[in-house]
């Protein structure tokens, strides 16, 4: 989950307000309504608020208790409905167990002991209705961000629940009593019903509530044919602070801090289990939610605007389970709006998370606002800038726009020590959901029809403002304005009514890209296409409304437009005639593409001054590593604008076995440039990398890493930014590989009797044309484990036992999908409990492969035991399908057994080109006996002697 975070304004298209009177109000810039000019919009539009729209927002839960989101302008109640689908609030229920004189309810507890509670009034229980107990235990809490929800200083209180249903009624007939103090008494508790037919809410009791705090503002969902009372709450603070962003009104209780759009009403649709990583979704939350969402709209008839600041990482773009779902449904819903985040895994390009990579849905990135830079941060910015951990696109034409994504909202009580503001396009794309909600409320009212999607999306990329210093990979279509939006939804929707075209399928060849071919044209390697055009193919999609005859008399004419000097256009216009696709071919001009970086061009199809469509193509030229520059290029006197990226790529030699990224302050400049990520060529970020960053003002004047179990062939990535959006650095980028190989790749076997030193002999070749300089060692780690589960949407849960001794000091865990496996999920979450149940590490799949290291919990214990617990979330919960997971878990000894590696007497060895060297391999002690299936696992290491760092390696997996 997405839980982490130069031209003049007048050049940009910016409205300069006034500075305001001698005691005037002054805007709220912690969350910037003029970045996108939402406040000129609403001082020209007062009646414009988003009121009559609905916001959904999946996420963590809603606290509709907190200021911002108890009331709309006119009073109503702003949050209108609770749902919790990811069954953390779920609470099984079974009949009432009476007294034997009939005055009480009776509950035993584990050991046998009766519990005697008081039952609801005699009111509450009328003739023919059943009665049902249940208890919701502090102790699910564990693992959550709230662990004491009734801040009594205790985590293992036990609330009942008592529900009373109607025998022959429906589920909106049952009532239902907490026992909020924990006294067993439901005489002295409000009756609730379901929170959509009644806003019932309740907070647990506090006993001295001049020290304890109310942490949770709490609903509940009864369902007496289930058999259960799901309650809903936010423990995980998130979707409270999206909920903000979107449609909050009197932020902190404060007049004039409003939300994007503070009349929209809120419903939340809870996906998240706060229990698990980063919030993970479970198994069919998402596809039940966004269901709710869709049938709501159909049948309260009103626009429903989605947010979903919630994604993961897209192995294939546009064609996980995910995307193609929200794009299915999109199609069918052409009112449903949906936003979502694009991902925090920039600055790198082909970053954009699923289900940001549908086509249809609207993928937002983030900004920081020059207003919230100036008065939260300190910084002068003459204009909004891409934040660095935007998600940037390649393979895709994404994201679609950015707005503002770091700023203050409303949180919950319990997240009040964590501060109220937050980073993440997780908070931008609730910043464009509340556009949507203005933007369908201006069609509604002002043109009297119902809004679809693709007009909104549509009239906010026209609004686009391009992002200086940055390219359409960074930003979309740029930053939207709220005013020209506005405008230009209206005038959309007018002429709507005729025109059956929802949108445009695009495909084109695009090596990197699922069998080839994407949306967008992207070429990362030392080949682009000279010889041939680069075609795109458009095929028009249509609303589901549109009837044959519609269809078959649709007829539109885009011209072609292009301002990249080296995309040449093939044609002036395309032609559309019903469900034909057109061809656009540009071609490529060498003679323009021989500059090192990245190259981006937009081809926009317009019809009049309107923008229908949009083509991307990008071509990344990157630095050639050869014998000729020794392996090494240095790039010196370079300069970094604040967060405006310096892409820098580098192809990676054939042989390389390390690759050696230097950074380093230019002279006396002052510097604080760095690289917050290394970027395989397919986007995603080398494992455990500590950003190499220079920082003079504390005199550190280089930094360096060495890639080398990770190092592929393809094209890398370096990109650079500041640490500060509103300060410049020169620096100097060194790259360096080395090319050593050792044989065998895994050495499976050692000489030597049971109880005695083993060893052996591997063989060592330096590919390269370049001396290199080697120092070799090698260990026993300890032992290994494997175990192969399969798992299932009705059986998501894999665990799998850990036995620690003493002499173990950690575990290693590495677990590995398949790509296809991998796009079943909208998450994947991975826990290590220790043997009370406490979570000890939580993480998650961000990609196919997961490597996570855990402590002995115990270390000072003889033995202790654990549990690793594997959760995908499937996006289908009602499919008969199934996930195959390989694990690894390692056992790392405390004190692990080192190899001797020599030539001759020394284990320093300088390896030349193209001759092979053997070399001799000893324990130093005897290896301890491993349990029943394991084996005994080590590396033996070649370390260059200047970087310090490995460059090669060989696997030990002993057999038994």
């Amino acid at each position: 989950m997405r839980i982490a975070m130069t031209s003049s304004l007048v050049a940009l298209g910016l409205a300069l307000a006034p500075h305001p009177a001698a005691g005037s109000d002054l805007p709220w810039t912690q969350l910037s309504l003029s970045t996108c000019q939402v406040d000129a919009f609403r001082q020209a539009n007062p009646k414009i608020d988003g009121q009559g729209i609905v916001i959904a927002v999946l996420d963590t839960g809603v606290d509709m208790g907190v200021p911002g989101l108890q009331k709309t302008p006119n009073g109503e109640i702003k949050v209108i409905d609770v749902q919790d689908f990811s069954t953390q609030g779920d609470v099984e229920l079974s009949r009432a167990v009476w007294s034997d004189e009939g005055d009480h309810l009776v509950h035993h507890a584990g050991d046998g002991t009766p519990q005697w509670y008081v039952p609801p009034a005699v009111e509450h229980r009328p003739s023919g209705s059943s009665v049902w107990f249940g208890l919701l235990k502090e102790e699910a809490f564990k693992n959550s961000s709230v662990s004491d929800v009734n801040d009594n200083g205790r985590k293992d209180d036990v609330f009942a629940v008592c529900m009373v249903s109607l025998d022959d009624g429906h589920d909106d007939d049952a009532v239902c009593f907490v026992d909020t103090d924990g006294d067993r008494d439901f005489s002295n508790e409000r009756p609730l019903r379901s929170y959509r037919l009644n806003l019932d809410t309740f907070t647990f009791a506090r006993q001295k509530k001049e020290k304890e705090a109310t942490l949770l503002t709490c609903a509940v969902n009864l369902f007496p044919r289930q058999r259960k009372a799901v309650f809903h709450f936010d423990d995980g603070g998130h979707g409270t602070h999206v909920a903000g962003i979107a449609a909050g009104y009197r932020i902190l209780n404060q007049d004039g801090f409003h939300g994007v759009a503070p009349g929209a009403k809120v419903i939340s649709l809870k996906i998240g289990e706060n229990s698990l990583a980063g919030g993970a979704s479970t198994t069919g939350a998402m596809k039940k939610a966004f269901e709710y969402a869709a049938r709501f709209a159909r049948e309260k008839n009103v626009t429903v605007v989605c947010n979903l600041s919630y994604g993961v990482g897209s192995e294939l773009e546009g064609q996980s389970d995910f995307d193609r779902y929200i794009e299915k449904l999109l199609r069918a819903n052409p009112g449903l709006i949906v936003c979502t985040s694009a991902g925090n895994e920039g600055p790198g390009l082909s970053t954009i998370g699923t289900p940001a990579a549908a086509n249809s849905i609207i993928s937002v990135g983030a900004l920081l606002a020059a207003d919230t830079a100036r008065d939260v941060l300190g910084l002068k910015l003459p204009h909004a800038v891409v934040t660095g951990f935007s998600s940037r696109g390649g393979e895709l034409g994404k994201p679609d726009m950015v707005t503002p994504g770091m700023m203050s909202s409303t949180v919950p009580m319990w997240t009040r020590g964590r501060g109220d503001f937050w980073s993440g396009t997780s908070m931008a794309s609730p910043y464009a959901a509340g556009m949507c909600a203005l933007l369908a409320q201006q069609v509604r009212e002002k043109v009297g029809v119902a809004p679809r999607a693709d007009w909104v999306k549509r009239a906010l990329q026209d609004s686009g403002v391009a992002i200086p210093g940055f390219t359409a990979l960074d930003y979309g279509a740029g930053r939207p304005d709220m005013v020209k939006a506005a405008a230009r939804v209206e005038a959309i929707a007018k002429a709507g009514g005729s025109d059956p075209l929802y949108g445009f399928e695009v495909t084109t060849e695009s090596p990197l890209a699922p069998e080839g071919s994407g949306p967008a044209a992207f070429w990362r390697s030392t080949h682009f296409p000279t010889d041939r055009p680069q075609a795109f193919t458009v095929k028009p999609v249509f609303v589901p409304q549109a009837d044959a005859d519609r269809i078959i008399a649709f007829s539109k004419r885009l011209t072609l437009h292009c301002e990249a000097a080296w995309c040449e256009l093939l044609q002036d216009q395309i032609h559309f005639r019903g469900a034909q696709p057109a061809t656009v071919r540009v071609q490529f001009l060498p003679d323009k593409l021989t500059e090192p970086g990245l190259h981006v061009a937009v081809v926009e199809g317009r019809e009049g001054d309107a923008v229908l469509l949009r083509l991307f193509a990008s071509v990344i030229v990157p630095h050639r590593v050869t014998a000729e520059n020794g392996y090494r290029v240095l790039l010196d006197q370079q300069n970094v604008d604040g967060w405006k990226v310096q892409r820098h790529f580098f192809a990676v030699p054939a042989g390389a076995s390390a690759m050696h990224v230097m950074l380093r302050a230019v002279g006396d400049q002052p510097g604080n440039a760095g690289i917050p990520r290394i970027c395989r060529p397919d986007g995603h970020e080398v494992g455990h990398y500590y950003a190499v960053r220079v920082d003079t003002r504390n005199d550190r004047r280089e930094s360096s890493f060495t890639v080398r179990e990770e190092l592929v062939p393809g094209v890398w990535e370096l990109p650079v930014v500041n640490a500060k959006a509103d300060e410049a650095s020169s620096y100097s980028l060194e790259v360096r590989f080395d090319g050593v190989s050792m044989t065998p790749a895994t050495i499976t076997k050692l000489s030597g009797k049971a109880g005695s030193k083993p060893s052996g002999s591997i063989e060592i070749l330096n590919v390269f044309d370049r001396p290199v300089t080697v120092n070799m060692s090698g260990q026993i780690e300890g032992y290994r484990k494997t175990f192969s589960k399969t798992l299932k949407p009705d059986d998501d849960t894999a665990t799998i036992p850990l036995d620690f001794t003493s002499a173990i000091g950690s575990v290693r865990i590495r677990l590995e999908v398949s790509d296809k496996t991998y796009a079943k999920f909208t998450d994947c979450a991975v826990s290590v409990f220790d043997e009370s149940g406490k979570a000890v590490a939580k993480d998650g799949l961000n990609e196919p492969v997961l490597t996570l290291t855990v402590d002995n919990p115990s270390p000072s214990a003889e033995s202790a035991s654990g549990r690793l617990e594997i959760r995908p979330a499937f996006m289908h919960h009602d499919l008969d399908d199934s996930a195959e997971f390989d694990i690894e878990v390692d056992y790392l000894y405390a004190e692990p057994i080192n190899i001797a590696v020599k030539r001759g007497d020394g284990s320093s060895v300088t390896l030349y080109p193209g001759i092979p060297v053997e070399l001799s391999l000893a324990a130093e002690a005897v290896l301890p006996a491993t349990p029943e299936g394991t084996r005994s696992i080590g590396y033996i290491r070649a370390i260059e002697r200047t970087a310090k760092q490995p460059i090669a390696e060989s696997k030990i997996h002993l057999e038994k």
